[in-house]
């Protein structure tokens, strides 16, 4: 969905900066990757093993790479989805591999509270980062944030000086 906003505003406006709508298409193709029901059209049930969340874990890490390899040249301050694509990267990263910890090496047989913190948290971080695509604008303040954090470290290393 943002890829295609992303395209069709890129259509738009020719001369613009396409470095969003690359993001979002690494997303899609990563998200088209790793899609349980294109692993089952192909005769794999990949949801069948406890390790597709170490299998998400490492397309994510992917993902993560080529975006950072694909925004290495724009700032915050200049594509403001790129802090929101890093955190909520991050965040599917931690959650998949303490899904797969959980289900790998835990004891217990049931529903308990990770599980609906990795429902709610993987679902909230995916919202966000599309928003954050569709408006690339800093709707929850991290970039803000981001800045203020590198601001006082610059402040703090010339005082050691």
């Amino acid at each position: 969905m943002a890829f295609l906003y992303n395209l069709v505003q890129k259509s738009a406006s020719p001369g613009s900066d396409s470095t969003a709508m690359w993001v979002a298409f690494t997303i899609f193709l990563s998200y088209l990757v790793g899609d349980p029901l294109l692993h089952q059209s192909i005769g794999y049930d990949i949801l069948n093993s406890t390790t597709i969340y170490a299998i998400w874990a490492a397309y994510d890490v992917v993902t993560l790479l080529f975006i950072a390899f694909i925004s290495a040249k724009k700032t915050v301050e200049n594509l403001p989805a790129k802090i929101y694509i890093i955190i909520g990267f991050s965040v599917n990263i931690f959650l998949f591999l303490g899904m797969y910890v959980d289900l790998q090496y835990g004891k217990y047989i049931g529903a308990w509270w990770f599980w609906h913190i990795y429902s709610i948290g993987v679902n909230l971080s995916d919202i966000m980062m599309i928003i954050a695509l569709v408006l690339n604008k800093d709707f929850l303040g991290f970039a803000k944030c981001y800045k203020w954090i590198l601001k006082n470290k610059t402040l703090s290393q010339s005082r050691c000086i």
